[in-house]
């Protein structure tokens, strides 16, 4: 994409067919590759709960981010721009 301040100042490098939503979400720096679905940081290591949880969770995000970034790379700018129509 290519911008220009003032009305109508943007414009696509590519054509929309070539853009997938994956590639939008991915330009737009949405988030870290494996990090849509943030764990506490600070959790209680005391806890039995909070001493374990990220481990049993991650696997189960990375393969829920997973999916949905599959799923945004099946659609394109132009599919959605018909839906428009």
């Amino acid at each position: 994409m290519r911008v220009r301040p003032g009305a109508g100042g943007a414009s696509l490098l590519k054509d929309p067919g070539e853009i997938t939503l994956f590639d939008i979400y991915r330009a737009v720096d949405v988030t870290e590759e494996h990090h849509l679905f943030r764990i506490h940081e600070n959790c209680n290591i005391h806890c039995p709960v909070g001493r374990n949880i990220e481990r049993v969770l991650q696997a189960e995000l990375n393969d829920a981010q997973s999916a949905m970034e599959h799923r945004l790379a099946q659609t394109t700018l132009e599919q959605l721009i018909q839906n428009f129509k």
